[in-house]
């Protein structure tokens, strides 16, 4: 088991200094936040406690560094109490604001301020610039000046007279970033937010109505000076936009509280119908078993086959009439193209604080994917692809977790299928190295000899679309026969801020029908009709 010690700490030392530069942005702070990490690392282990998952716990011990440096900053006096003091009596804001705490009230206020009325505030009354330098300094006429000192103070007053932070400065929550079609170069939606808690929490309060930066800084808690940059990035990236002096999030959330709203119904939908749906699966499974390439397939990887074809014929079944309701999907080529080489659509969901996965009724129900990854030129293949769903039955994604990725894993399999030991040798060492996970989760097994084999199904191209046709075929007739029990889910698609624009039409209705499917597989599998727990995939390659 992979377990932090005092021992083998430094091994994570450069991982902690690319993590630390990425987010300090220069080296000299991203040595400081490493080792500040570092230190309470061995604290903690000094402590006798133990820690399962050591990137992910230093990750997370490394932004609790990051924001406190943050708050540290922010709270730092750095304006004599002379100058305050005088900042205050030519504002009119307190009789004496020579104390501590008075001075530190007008500092927080000061820094909540927007860029523009910010640096006038400032320059004029912290730096003692006068209206016409501040004016040729800025390039703006003297009466700008003067507007912004006077909304300025406006702001420090109400500032003053009321506390605006909402519970994303003392209760961050989790946003999950997704995305439907093409990612960036940079790995663009993911890569624009990642784990960084103060770009998830601006995103969710800018969500429901357009914001200023302000008002932003004001309910997370930061100074506006920290959350410019970072608005400013999500705006470049497009998960954000800008309309006059506001910003607002630009693309659909998914809540907890949509979820569940959803989930009750879908449940009815298949305990009434499951086993009548069931009966043509299982015609189809039964064409499946009699075709070669799956008959040519070992006993694991028919199987995985098997639940590949199921899972896409009852969810295809399923968004077959979605898809009749609001006119079909978007062609690819019609999505937007965004910075980057991306052609995407981002989708959120948002979990609340300490939210567990395992108390969660949905989380059973959720279908991941029909996910497909590829790689050119590699053996006797122009193309090689990987293709699977990750469910409740097999959780398959985070196989791909280790470095090099999918990429790493379709060599080292097609290698094993292959029987070519130098291509397998070839492959990524981090691959290798975790061969256990691959034979956990079924992907690969030993012979009495203890040779690696391949149990995943490999088909051709052809054989592929043998297969797809063969899915399609069964999902239109489960279509047709249930039809209007499906369609009835659809009356209420979900209901998003009229100012977000970059979403597709189906993802409005994705909640109404989405647990549908597993729930009518979980529901056969509780009676015994169908017992296979073997990931869904496949590999498939075209010479």
């Amino acid at each position: 088991m992979n377990r932090l010690t005092k021992e083998n700490l430094t091994e994570y030392a450069d991982y902690l200094l690319k993590t630390a530069l990425y987010k300090a942005g220069n080296i000299h702070d991203a040595e400081d936040l490493a080792q500040d990490t570092l230190l309470a690392a061995l604290v903690y282990l000094d402590s006798g406690k133990t820690v399962e998952n050591p990137k992910g716990w230093l990750s997370s011990v490394l932004d609790h560094r990051f924001y406190d440096s943050i708050r540290r900053k922010y709270r730092k006096p750095t304006v004599s109490m002379d100058v305050v003091a005088e900042l205050a009596e030519e504002m009119r804001l307190y009789e004496n604001a020579e104390k501590t705490e008075e001075a530190e009230n007008i500092r927080r206020c000061i820094a909540m301020l927007g860029r523009n009325y910010r640096d006038v505030i400032v320059r004029h009354y912290l730096h003692g610039e006068s209206v016409r330098d501040i004016a040729k300094t800025l390039g703006i006429p003297e009466n700008t000046v003067k507007s912004r000192l006077y909304t300025g103070r406006s702001h420090i007053r109400k500032e003053l007279e009321m506390e605006k932070y909402a519970k994303q400065s003392y209760q961050p929550e989790t946003l999950w970033i997704g995305c439907t079609g093409q990612t960036g170069i940079n790995d663009e939606p993911y890569s624009l937010v990642q784990n960084d808690k103060i770009k998830m929490n601006l995103l969710i309060l800018a969500y429901e109505k357009p914001l200023t930066i302000p008002e932003l800084a004001g309910a997370i808690g930061i100074p506006a000076a920290y959350v410019e940059p970072i608005v400013d990035g999500l705006v470049k990236g497009e998960l954000m936009v800008r309309t006059g002096d506001k910003v607002y999030t630009d693309f659909i959330i998914y809540t907890e509280k949509d979820r569940l709203e959803y989930l009750d119904r879908q449940l009815k939908i298949a305990e009434e119908n499951y086993r009548k749906i069931w009966e043509i699966v299982e015609k189809g499974l039964d064409e499946l078993r009699r075709q070669d390439f799956y008959q040519e397939q070992r006993t694991s990887a028919r199987h995985k086959l098997e639940n590949h074809f199921v899972i896409r014929t009852v969810q295809t079944s399923v968004n077959n009439v979605r898809s009749e309701v609001y006119g079909g999907d978007e062609p690819f080529s019609e999505y937007r193209r965004r910075p980057n080489g991306g052609k995407w659509y981002a989708i959120g969901n948002l979990y609340p604080d300490g939210y567990e996965n395992a108390k969660s009724r949905h989380l059973p129900y959720g279908i991941n994917g029909e996910w497909g990854s590829g790689i050119e030129d590699f053996l006797d293949t122009r193309y090689l692809t990987l293709t699977e769903y990750d469910t409740v039955l097999c959780h398959a994604h985070a196989l791909y977790n280790i470095r090099g990725g999918k990429e790493s894993a379709i060599k080292m399999l097609y290698s094993l299928y292959c029987g070519n030991g130098d291509a397998f040798s070839a492959a990524d060492k981090s691959c290798i190295d975790n061969i256990g996970k691959f034979i956990e989760s079924g992907f690969l097994s030993r012979d009495s000899s203890g040779r690696l084999i391949c149990e995943v199904p490999v088909i051709s191209a052809e054989e592929r679309e043998r297969h797809y046709g063969l899915t399609k075929k069964y999902s239109s007739q489960i279509s047709e026969k249930f039809h209007d029990s499906f369609i009835s889910l659809m009356d209420k698609p979900l209901t998003i801020p009229n100012h977000v624009k970059s979403y597709l039409k189906w993802q409005r209705y994705t909640l109404c029908c989405e647990y549908l499917p597993m729930a009518v597989v979980l529901a056969a599998k509780k009676e015994g009709l169908y017992n296979n727990t073997e990931a869904a995939v496949y590999m498939s390659y075209e010479k």
